[in-house]
């Protein structure tokens, strides 16, 4: 094949190139970034508390100790019920004025606290981040710590593949069931699988508060109130029932916490609780958990004291705990009291709970009564009560309050404590040498643990000392008694401290990141980013040179693998650089420092001109933007700052505007009209929004909790009166807008524009359904005065049609008028800039409709609001371009916030997904997420497609500089792209990496990529 002498790159192949080498780089620096950890297929077994003893010993100098202190049997019953987003306040009696829905709803749990103290313990119970459902399961079931990377699961559950409490269970329990959330039969496929047994269901239908909890109530009345009238020959009835309840957490994601519908059901699961205990005996274990909190949103996924807190409750007809026996004394529990307060207190201080934000945050005091303990404490502790070896891969400690053997010896207590503390202990031992022995990580070898491990021998050693008078401890002395008695204290304390540094340590050490994966993804993020404003000059080169630099830039890339693996293979494995990295990472990225090698052997054509030059001043104020964002507090506070940088844009239009406008005052007046409307209109959007954790109490937004109909005399009822007007305002003149600028005279278009009017009204219907579902006085009223309304309003159809049909007419129309508008456009060549124009206004009404219907009501009207501000955004000077299109880029951002979405992943928008589909989809659910995510961007590029039509039509020799143009939409995402990885790498050991730069990078990752795609789709139409 002859090479071409002489060639440039084509605007397409350009976009295309630069896209790939820029999702490479995004490929290979996630590799590094994204934590994972090995999982171990061990089984966990039953320990002989005192084998290997001393454990630092030779095994030939193991001393066999005969110390057996008698326990009680095991539960011979377990119900285990999971209330899902049971947060921690909503099981306490909290006295507050105006009184919340959510507090004060379950008095049987503080009910039996208080008068059954003994046989009742109730618990902080702490989630590990993030907080999904499916990890959360994975991590109270194995006692094991999450990985940021098991966040993106939570859609799509796979099951679990290390050891759980679970298999165990099934080992000695043969009576095993489960009702309720499906993600539990996804993550442990090995124990529910009998059909008779398992009774799941769908956990994704977050509208449908009644129907999973109504199921799960329809099969455990039947089997857990008729427990005794099977044959015992044949079947003993239950053993474990385990329960996961969705309509709290449900509630939580349609409502929020603040809602009377958050009350009607904590109040049935208080009537589940009380009824479930009449079945409650000394045979039967309760436990009745959360497996998170929910923010003050009602949803979780992130790390904020709202989602972590929630609740633990172990009840049975039997003394659970020594602290409140009914056969010890007043100074005995004292004594056990003041221990188990010392064990909390130390794990809460190795662990760094914050005590202080915890009564800031939830108004109550986080210190007393009820110990915090974390989620993966649960698997040791409910294996102690239930007999069974623990968990291979647990990390967790028991919970103190519960040891409580079959003696009334304090002696003899403790060595029962001791004793399965240790064994707790040489559990985590021995779990976490076999990791560093088979996932080949140099930070759990014997060397590296050393630190952590003299605790585990300090606790050996300390009872080493008493081993010969522990079995005799009955002929002590008084004195002999209390030193014995400080001696297990002192061990059991560091067998505890052992366990709980074992924690904090992996919680680190899986916190590590492959540093050269990292930086090899920055340095192809950055030379892409060079190589984008290179090619924006449109440089041409001959096909030989090209091709040869290429080659040699892959030769020479090929070489460097080659040293990697072989001269330099001991230098990167101490340094645990490019583990990730396999053969075909590699030759990626050969292939691409090879093709922008390539790329800088070109040689520019374009000259410098005014109009780059005033690119150049505003990609310089883009990587002002970018540099900031290596300040938490700048990303926290992102939201002001973007409508501060909007609003200056306006000026500077205006500014720019009258400088080129030489005419009369009146023209010049004129010409300042559209960046004041845009101005008085950003200023506005700024005051709806959602607000962070980290923003309170200094923040105010206006949000969707604000729109109600209950008291329109009211300022929400003057609000909600004000957001219908202007929204019907609003979809009335998008209609007129639509119809002047994108419709011509055919029957299509005329067609078209009727299916439009539809599609605006069914938004606007959903949007008001909306509002009246979050008025329940409005609702109940209008129930009573008008009952065949309200017979109506809840029959299945209607409901159906509102949530699932209708939405789907809108989706219909929207691609429907994009495939017919882009159809028009391609036979009319002729008359490509008036074409030009009307399709570019046409996908613009048309996409801000259809995603409107994936926003909440204001992010609706702020939607709607988008294209009157592009109207304004037309009229200018076209030298005035550049300055306009980063104000659309801007403007993009503006509305991410004040569509109140957050760079966090509570702010998700979860009910995205379930708008017109009916069950859950997963890969329609995950596109309907994004498209709400990235809503403003999406119609910002849509804005770019406007500006650049009205800009050719006016002048039609702008063309191929129009087109040019389009080269600085990605160029404008990716250089906060590039950045915002720089400085999560420098501060991946910041305190808030995972809470603030990690999320903010994500997200500027599927910006960045949304914006290439962008450019590609828009050049194909420009």
């Amino acid at each position: 094949m002859r090479l071409p002498a002489h060639f440039t790159l084509s605007l397409f192949a350009s976009s295309v190139g630069i896209t790939l080498l820029h999702l490479l780089g995004l490929y290979v620096f996630l590799e590094g970034f994204l934590l994972t950890r090995h999982t171990l297929s061990f089984k966990g077994r039953t320990y002989d508390t005192w084998e290997r003893f001393p454990l630092l010993s030779h095994p030939t100098a193991y001393i066999p100790l005969n110390l057996h202190v008698p326990e009680r049997p095991p539960f011979k019953r377990v119900v285990i019920i999971l209330i899902d987003a049971l947060r921690f306040d909503f099981l306490l009696d909290l006295p507050t004025t105006p009184p919340q829905h959510y507090l004060n709803q379950l008095p049987i749990l503080q009910h039996l606290h208080k008068t059954q103290p003994a046989s009742s313990l109730l618990f902080q119970f702490r989630a590990d981040p993030p907080t999904t459902t499916t990890q959360r399961v994975k991590g109270l079931m194995t006692g094991s710590l999450p990985t940021f990377i098991d966040a993106g699961s939570n859609f799509a559950s796979s099951a679990v593949g290390e050891d759980h409490l679970l298999h165990h269970l099934s080992q000695h329990y043969k009576e095993i069931y489960f009702m309720g959330d499906d993600t539990w039969v996804q993550l442990f496929p090995d124990t529910f699988y009998r059909p008779n047994y398992t009774f799941s269901s769908d956990s994704f239908k977050m509208f449908d508060l009644d129907t999973v909890d109504r199921r799960i109530l329809s099969h455990l009345w039947p089997l857990i109130e008729n427990k005794n009238t099977k044959d015992d020959k044949e079947k003993e009835g239950w053993e474990v029932v385990i329960a996961h309840f969705l309509g709290v957490d449900h509630c939580g994601h349609t409502h929020g916490p603040s809602h009377p519908n958050m009350a009607r059901k904590l109040s049935e699961m208080n009537t589940v609780l009380e009824r479930l205990l009449q079945q409650v005996d000394n045979e039967t274990l309760l436990v009745v958990m959360g497996d998170h909190g929910m923010s003050v949103e009602g949803d979780h996924g992130g790390e904020s004291v709202e989602e972590l807190m929630s609740g633990l409750f172990l009840y049975s007809q039997r003394p659970l705990t020594l602290a409140e026996g009914p056969n010890t004394t007043a100074a005995d529990r004292d004594y056990y009291r003041g221990l188990f307060h010392r064990i909390h207190h130390a794990r809460a201080d190795l662990l760094g709970y914050d005590f202080e934000l915890i009564k800031k945050r939830l108004g109550y005091d986080a210190t007393q009564p009820y110990p915090i303990v974390s989620q993966i404490h649960l698997v040791p502790t409910l294996a102690y009560l239930l007999k069974l070896p623990i968990p291979f891969g647990n990390l967790g400690g028991i919970i103190p309050d519960i040891l409580f053997p079959d003696t009334a010896s304090k002696v003899d207590i403790l060595v029962h404590m001791v004793q399965k503390y240790r064994t707790n202990a040489l559990q985590i031992y021995d779990y976490v040498l076999a990791y560093g022995e088979h996932a080949h990580h140099p930070g759990f070898s014997p060397q590296t643990l050393g630190p952590i491990l003299k605790s585990l021998y300090d606790a050996d050693a300390l009872l080493l000392t008493k081993a010969s008078t522990l079995s005799s401890h009955l002929t002590m002395t008084t004195q002999e008694r209390e030193e014995t008695v400080e001696i297990l204290e002192r061990a059991l304390l560091s067998y505890d401290t052992f366990i709980i540094s074992t924690i904090k340590y992996c919680e680190g050490i899986w916190a590590q990141f492959d540093v050269g994966c990292m930086a090899i993804g920055i340095a192809i993020l950055f030379a892409t980013l060079v190589a984008h404003v290179w090619l924006i000059q449109r440089p041409s080169t001959t096909g030989i040179l090209f091709v040869s630099t290429w080659v040699g830039g892959c030769a020479g890339c090929l070489g460097l693998v080659v040293a990697r693996y072989t001269v330099l293979q001991d230098l990167v494995h101490r340094y645990e650089w490019f583990g990730k990295m396999d053969w075909l990472s590699w030759i990626g990225v050969c292939c691409a420092f090879a093709t922008l090698l390539s790329l800088f052997s070109m040689r520019r054509l374009l000259r410098v001109t005014a109009g780059w030059v005033r690119w150049g001043g505003l990609v310089l104020l883009c990587l002002l933007q970018a540099l900031a964002l290596g300040s938490n507090s700048f990303v926290v506070w992102e939201d002001r700052s973007v409508r501060f940088i909007a609003a200056t844009l306006c000026c500077g239009w205006a500014l720019v505007e009258l400088s080129l406008q030489k005419n009369s005052v009146k023209e010049q007046c004129q010409c300042l009209l559209g960046p004041l409307l845009v101005l008085v209109v950003v200023r506005g959007m700024g005051w709806v929004g959602q607000c962070r954790e980290e923003q309170f109490p200094y923040c105010t937004y206006l949000h969707n909790g604000h729109l109600k109909l209950d008291s329109l005399g009211s300022v929400e009822g003057y609000g909600t009166l004000a957001w219908i007007l202007l929204s019907c305002i609003l979809v009335f003149y998008l209609s007129r807008l639509y119809q002047h600028y994108a419709i011509n005279n055919g029957i299509a278009s005329t067609v078209l524009l009727k299916m439009y009017w539809i599609s605006l009204g069914v938004v606007l219907l959903r949007q008001w359904d909306a509002i009246y579902q979050n008025s329940p006085e409005t609702m109940a009223a209008t129930a009573e005065k008008y009952p065949l309304l309200a017979i109506l309003q809840n029959m299945q159809f209607i409901r159906k049609s509102i949530d699932v049909y209708l939405p789907r007419v809108v989706y219909g129309v929207c691609g429907l008028g994009t495939a017919v508008s882009l159809t028009l456009l391609k036979k009319n060549r002729t008359l490509h800039a008036a074409q030009f124009k009307r399709t570019a206004w046409a996908l613009l009404c048309l996409w801000s409709a259809g995603l409107a219907m994936l926003q909440r009501p204001l992010g609706s009207l702020v939607m709607f609001i988008f294209p009157l501000l592009v109207q304004c955004m037309e009229q200018g000077h076209s030298q005035s371009l550049p300055i306009r299109l980063y104000l659309m880029h801007t403007l993009g951002h503006q509305l991410f916030f004040s569509t109140a979405h957050q760079a966090t992943f509570t702010s998700l928008p979860w009910k995205a997904a379930f708008i017109g589909f009916d069950d859950m989809n997963y890969y329609g659910g995950m596109i309907l997420v994004a498209l709400s995510t990235m809503s403003g961007y999406v119609v910002s590029w849509l804005g770019w497609l406007v500006l650049l039509s009205s800009t050719v039509l006016a002048d039609p020799s702008t063309h191929p500089l129009v087109r040019s143009c389009l080269l600085f939409l990605p160029l404008l995402q990716s250089i906060p792209t590039c950045f915002s990885a720089l400085f999560v790498m420098i501060l991946r050991r910041h305190l808030m990496t995972w809470k603030i730069f990690a999320p903010r990078f994500l997200l500027q990752s599927l910006i960045a990529i949304g914006s290439h795609v962008a450019a590609i789709v828009l050049e194909r139409i420009v």
